[in-house]
């Protein structure tokens, strides 16, 4: 439990989102913007059918119907022989795009600034400066940052999930506002069928009835998110169904421009805070690793791709105990994707005994892919966790991936063996290698700070167990809340920047151990990693070495009375 606090900066929170309704003036504007060009036959209808979610995905069923309507002549800015809009992340190609685009910039930033304007306004100059309270004051943050999650829902797709992106980021915002960003949900309405079988045809060049048996303008989405939507249904002249991801139109144009608008408002936001503030500038690096990610969700080759090279890195290295589904290439483009159905049910909506017996599963997959491939699985939300009919462990959605360097695999290892050890100026010095601090950081005022909060992390661990008859688990985790939230300021307060792909590992623990939870609520995500993370280690290190330290860190955990804890990392050795 003390490993998990110390690693894991964020609380537990629920991965279920409630029902939201999408923004409305999101799809009007999208509407309005193509009626300045093009003449309309018939009057649109306002009749609309809000989505529900599905369970804790950020995948939602339904569909919002605008009938007698069209969203715009499908991919017109790629077929504009003038158009020079990239695909993939080309700052100076899209800055000229966009450039040459006055009007339609001016009306989206106006939307945007017209809302987070007064809110900034508010945040720093009345509260900060003036009142001076919300600094200290838990209650006054988190008023804010439930008002700067309803903003960012209502601006769309894309600012949730920037909002999403920085949720993960404890060196950028205060707990209080990581909490509550942690809720937003990427679930909005889907658009009309018949739009989709246009990308299709569009995309493959065919009729949709030569492709599909079943697939005309009256079959509904299983699913729908802000990038795309999901169908249910089967190829020609082949078994068992499929699943068919369809781009929603325009939204390579959309999320471009709002990227372009955020780029600016992150420039301006960096200049301001370096100039006020010894702050490491970061803004605009966040920005663009952001849309780089973005854009690579866009790109459906890519994320077959990716797919692809799951299936064939981790079903031998986990001996077929996970099933990655097979992706049929010949309809697959940067738009369409169709893979093959997985039928079963969420790994966290299972039975207990289903989450006992397959978490262990996770936990080695998630390390093989750390500590081994060097290239995870960076959006594992419940949704994409299913358990086949088989009982297999099926991972699906690849369209965010993440790359680490092969040196930070091996120091990330080590890392996990300073934690069991309680070597805290280890865990200094690794956090320097994996670019979390600067080389020049103070290391003699920084570590007496960070010890101070292991040793009280150990303390909690121990009275934990020695209570551990008489008290409730929700009440022993509260023990911790107060280790995490120490944390959380030590980043604040200090040069820490946590790297690109490190925040997408916290998320993935997140949702790991959050489903683990739910079948055994003493569940430790790092206790379950010990095993794998020993033997990774021997592997990379040599086994003398680390024995002497597991060996020190299996005596540390016995005094604190954690026997079991103790066992299993001897048995790693």
């Amino acid at each position: 439990m003390m490993q998990s606090t110390v690693l894991v900066q964020l609380a537990r929170t629920s991965q279920r989102c409630g029902e939201r309704s999408f923004h409305i003036s999101y799809i009007k504007d999208a509407l309005n913007s193509r009626l300045r060009k093009h003449r309309v036959r018939s009057k649109h209808s306002k009749k609309m059918m809000y989505a529900s979610m599905l369970g804790g995905s950020t995948l939602t069923a339904g569909y919002l119907v605008l009938e007698n309507s069209r969203i715009g002549p499908i991919y017109e800015f790629e077929r504009d022989k003038t158009a020079t809009l990239p695909l993939d992340y080309d700052i100076p190609r899209m800055q000229k795009y966009f450039d040459e685009r006055p009007l339609e910039i001016l009306s989206r930033s106006s939307e945007i600034l017209g809302k987070i304007v007064p809110y900034l306004t508010k945040l720093f100059i009345w509260e900060y400066l003036i009142r001076r309270k919300i600094k200290d004051h838990e209650g006054l943050q988190k008023k804010y940052a439930i008002e700067l999650r309803e903003i960012l829902t209502g601006l769309g797709p894309c600012f949730i999930k920037l909002g999403q992106a920085i949720s993960i980021r404890p060196d950028i915002l205060p707990s209080s506002f990581l909490f509550e960003l942690q809720k937003l949900c990427d679930a909005v309405p889907s658009y009309p069928t018949k739009d989709a079988i246009s990308v299709i045809e569009s995309e493959l060049g065919r009729n949709i009835e030569d492709i599909f048996d079943d697939f005309d303008r009256n079959t509904s989405p299983i699913a729908a998110a802000s990038l795309g939507q999901v169908y249910k249904v089967r190829l020609k002249g082949e078994p068992g169904f499929v699943g068919v991801k369809v781009q929603r139109p325009d939204m390579h144009h959309y999320v471009l421009r709002d990227i372009y608008i955020m780029r600016w408002i992150a420039r301006c936001t960096q200049w301001v805070k370096t100039t006020i503030s010894k702050q490491r500038p970061y803004d605009v690096n966040l920005l663009d690793t952001f849309a780089r990610a973005t854009l690579k969700e866009l790109d459906y080759l890519n994320e077959a791709k990716n797919q692809k090279r799951c299936k064939d890195e981790l079903e031998p290295r986990l001996k077929n105990k996970i099933y990655v589904p097979e992706v049929y290439n010949k309809y697959t483009t940067r738009k369409v994707l169709v893979t093959e159905w997985i039928e079963g049910n969420q790994l966290a909506k299972s039975s207990p005994e289903v989450i006992n017996k397959l978490i262990p599963v996770g936990v080695e997959c998630f390390l093989i892919q750390l500590l081994d491939t060097g290239f995870f699985h960076a959006d594992p939300h419940p949704g994409n966790l299913l358990v086949t009919q088989s009982g297999q462990l099926a991972l699906i959605d690849f369209g965010l991936m993440a790359d680490v360097p092969i040196q930070d695999t091996k120091t990330m290892t080590m890392t996990i063996v300073h934690l069991m050890q309680g070597d805290v100026p280890g865990l200094v010095e690794d956090a320097v290698q994996l670019g979390f601090l600067p080389e020049d950081v103070d290391r003699e005022s920084l570590t007496p700070i960070l010890q101070k909060v292991f040793d009280s992390a150990q303390l909690a661990v121990t009275e934990q167990v020695k209570q551990a008859k008489y008290q409730a688990v929700t009440s022993r985790r509260k023990q911790f809340w107060a280790v995490s939230f120490d944390l959380n300021k030590i980043f604040f307060l200090y040069p820490f920047l946590v790297p690109d792909y490190f925040a997408l590992i916290t998320r993935a623990m997140i949702v790991l151990e959050g489903i683990a939870v739910t079948g055994d609520p003493e569940f430790d995500l790092f206790r379950a990693a010990y095993p794998y993370s020993l033997k990774r280690a021997i592997q990379l290190f040599g086994y003398s070495g680390i024995k002497q330290i597991a060996t020190e860190a299996a005596s540390r955990m016995l005094e604190m009375g954690l026997q079991t804890e103790s066992e299993v990392i001897l048995r790693g050795v």
